[in-house]
């Protein structure tokens, strides 16, 4: 699994639907391949991240930012 992903590249919602998927594979690894576990988790930590840096860029661009 030496996949590649520009996250900062992906549109939102294909951000989420990557998250999910890679949840759905955190779940099926526990059962059958405990080696890619934490590939899996990397990779919804990501995410996550991404999303997170987004939306502070939306909040500071509105106005909106609590910090």
């Amino acid at each position: 699994m030496d996949t590649h992903i520009k996250i900062k590249a992906l549109q939102f919602t294909d951000l989420i639907e990557l998250g999910k998927l890679a949840a759905e594979a955190i779940e099926l690894s526990r059962e059958y391949d405990q080696s890619r576990l934490r590939k899996f988790c990397n990779l919804i930590a990501a995410c996550n991240v991404e999303m997170i840096e987004r939306r502070r860029q939306a909040e500071r661009q509105c106005g909106t930012s609590v910090s």
